[in-house]
């Protein structure tokens, strides 16, 4: 039985995100694994504007078939002006070098992103996990609502930060950059979290045989999702000429860490972020250190993944997009 496949009752899930090529294999994911539950999509202004962002997440769930519900979030981050990652994703924010996928009429829920997390929470308080693969900034909008949201959520997995590394800049991982003051009130909420970083994602590389296992696969879509992954592929060697290796799936190891938890390992840190420091804000400040005074002095407030069974995690999206 492939990793994470067990029978049980499956991990209800709300996503948040701004799709985005590594948001829409993150949601196929979760979307397509036995053991997760997604009830709810939100959306945020990140990888792309929110128009583009919400629009998104609606082709990616129509062109499966999903009727689980979008609702839209925050337009600008809490402060800072905003910024997008359209040099990267393409123009619409999933571009692709086929046709892609299908347009969709459908509009997103009435019910705004902040309004739908505090619902659905404080109806089953300690039940959802709430994963975050974009900018902060709904779920920090949702807690000035109700601070008391961190105790009604079962946990926040969030791809985000650092503990090494960004690539934004040299110090900031984009996510938490594009709004760092909305991560800095989710990671000081008191709500248990888990973080994706830089330093574990680009453990977990999509290559050209992985795409091309997609497109064998029997999806309908699969010949569309994966285009989309070779218009990853050449946007990431461009950019950082490093096709041979692969490109980093970061969003989706996120969604396998509550598929399948077992796969990846976890130290607990105290992580800050920064928000004031000229060349450093966003950084993601993870304390991990190891000598009896200063543990005496940390107060750890995130369980972050440092190490990871990276070819388990691939071969759990390659499964879930080709069908």
């Amino acid at each position: 039985m492939p990793a994470g496949e067990t029978t049980g009752v499956p991990e209800r899930l709300i996503l948040d995100c701004d799709p985005g090529h590594d948001d829409m294999a993150a949601i196929l994911l979760a979307l397509r694994h036995p053991r997760l539950r997604p009830e709810a999509v939100t959306t945020v202004a990140g990888n792309a504007p929110l128009e583009k962002t919400t629009r998104n997440a609606l082709r990616i769930l129509r062109a499966v078939g999903s009727d689980v519900p979008v609702h839209a979030g925050a337009a600008r981050p809490l402060v800072r002006d905003p910024v997008d990652a359209l040099s990267f994703h393409g123009e619409s924010g999933l571009d692709t070098v086929g046709e892609g996928l299908p347009s969709t009429e459908t509009g997103p829920d009435p019910e705004g992103a902040a309004e739908t997390l505090l619902r659905r929470a404080s109806g089953a308080p300690g039940e959802l996990t709430l994963v975050v693969t974009g900018p902060m900034t709904n779920v920090a909008l949702a807690l000035r609502l109700r601070p008391g949201l961190a105790q009604q959520l079962k946990r926040i997995v969030f791809m985000g930060g650092s503990a090494g590394p960004g690539n934004v800049t040299a110090a900031a991982e984009f996510n938490i950059w594009a709004d760092a003051e909305a991560a800095r009130i989710v990671l000081e909420s008191g709500v248990p979290l888990v973080m994706m970083g830089l330093h574990l994602t680009h453990q977990v590389r999509l290559t050209r045989r992985h795409v091309e296992r997609v497109r064998r696969g029997r999806s309908p879509i699969a010949g569309a999702l994966a285009d989309l992954l070779s218009f990853y592929l050449q946007t990431t060697a461009r950019h950082f000429g490093e096709e041979e290796i692969g490109a980093p799936l970061h969003d989706p190891c996120a969604v396998a860490f509550v598929a399948a938890p077992e796969l990846f390992e976890l130290e607990p840190m105290e992580v800050r972020v920064e928000t004031r420091g000229e060349q450093t804000y966003g950084m993601t400040v993870c304390d991990g250190r190891r000598m009896p005074a200063d543990r005496e002095s940390r107060r750890p407030n995130v369980q972050v993944a440092m190490r990871v069974d990276a070819e388990a995690v691939l071969e759990m999206v390659v499964r879930a997009l080709g069908g």
